[in-house]
């Protein structure tokens, strides 16, 4: 009883900060999902650029190489800030839990 009573104050401020983690984390969810389709349409391009115009002799195969690469993080990329956004979800689930608890 009494130990739920010390709580209390805790929980009442974390509160506040559940629902401001929560909303930044469906901000960040939407955010990422809209520029994983960008990044995903872009790395596609890039590769296909840099194949295609190292076939047809366009360009040599450093810059072909420099091409992929760039294909290659801007395919990585979502899935760095999905692993941010499974952080901020893991610390909104525990603000939660303790909370309800």
């Amino acid at each position: 009883m009494v130990v739920s009573l010390l709580k209390l104050p805790f929980k009442l401020l974390a509160l506040p900060v559940a629902l401001a983690v929560t909303i930044a984390k469906w901000v960040g969810v939407f955010l990422t999902s809209f520029a994983g389709v960008l990044f995903y349409i872009f790395s596609g391009l890039s590769f296909v650029l840099a194949v295609l115009s190292y076939l047809m002799g366009i360009s040599t195969g450093a810059e072909a190489i420099r091409m992929l690469v760039v294909g290659f993080v801007a395919f990585v990329l979502p899935f760095a800030a999905g692993w941010v956004i499974g952080v901020v979800d893991a610390l909104s689930d525990s603000l939660w839990d303790f909370i309800k608890s």
